[in-house]
C-alpha cells in the first residue's frame, strides 16, 4: 500500500504532458493503495496461511503492474534537428504510405517527425498506443521532470478528397508552464494543412 501512495506523489509531482492523465492515475492509485490494505485485511482474517497470502497478494500486484505499464505502452516523436514548426499532424489512410507498424503486443514505437511536420502514413488512426511523447533532437523527452518544452493535443478531425476520408491526429508544441492555444488557430493551421495535402496529391 505504502508503494502506491509514493507512486502516485512521484507521478503529481511529474505530471508534465500536458494532458492531465498523470494526476487522474495518481488519484487511483491512491484509491488503490486503500483497497489492498481492505484486501490484505480480509485475507490474512480467513486465510492463516501466510504464504497464501503473500502469493494471492503477490499475484495481484504483478496482475496490476502488468495492466499498468500496458495501459501505458508509448509513442514516442523524434523531432528532427532545428524543428521550429508548432504543430505536428499524422495523416492516416493515405495510400503507398509506410505503416506505423503499431500492433497489439507493441510497448513501446519511436517515429521520426519529418521536417515539416507532418507526417503520412497508410495505417488507420486506431492503429495507436495509449500515451504519446516527443522527443527533441538533443535526446531530451517533453515529459522529462524539468523540461519547459510542452505539448497538447488537438481534437482528432477528417476530411474528404478523391472519395476519401483522411483521419488526423494533431499535437501543438510549446515551452512554457502553459500553452495557450484557441480554436482559430486550430482552424487556420486545419485549413492550410489539408489545402496543402489537397495541391500535393493532385500533382
Amino acid at each position: 500500500m505504502g508503494a502506491s501512495f509514493i507512486w502516485a506523489i512521484s507521478i503529481i509531482i511529474s505530471e508534465s504532458d500536458g494532458q492531465g492523465w498523470g494526476l487522474l492515475l495518481a488519484f487511483a492509485l491512491i484509491g488503490f493503495g486503500i483497497g489492498f490494505l481492505i484486501v490484505d485485511l480480509l485475507l490474512k482474517k480467513f486465510l492463516k496461511n501466510w504464504k497464501k497470502v503473500f502469493l494471492i497478494e503477490s499475484g495481484i500486484v504483478f496482475l496490476l503492474i502488468s495492466w499498468y505499464q500496458y495501459q501505458n505502452r508509448k509513442l514516442i516523436l523524434e523531432l528532427p534537428q532545428n524543428f521550429s514548426k508548432e504543430y505536428v499532424t499524422i495523416i492516416y489512410s493515405v495510400k503507398n504510405e509506410k505503416e506505423l507498424g503499431i500492433t497489439p503486443f507493441t510497448w513501446k514505437k519511436e517515429i521520426k517527425v519529418p521536417k515539416n511536420g507532418i507526417l503520412l502514413t497508410s495505417s488507420e488512426i486506431d492503429e495507436n498506443l495509449p500515451k504519446t511523447d516527443f522527443r527533441d533532437s538533443y535526446g531530451e523527452l517533453y515529459s522529462t521532470i524539468g523540461n519547459q518544452k510542452i505539448f497538447v493535443k488537438i481534437t482528432d478531425s477528417e476530411f474528404e478528397h478523391n472519395g476519401r476520408t483522411y483521419k488526423m491526429r494533431t499535437w501543438r508544441l510549446g515551452e512554457g508552464e502553459l500553452l495557450m492555444s484557441t480554436s482559430e488557430q486550430h482552424k487556420a493551421y486545419r485549413t492550410e494543412l489539408i489545402d496543402n495535402f489537397k495541391n500535393k496529391a493532385s500533382r
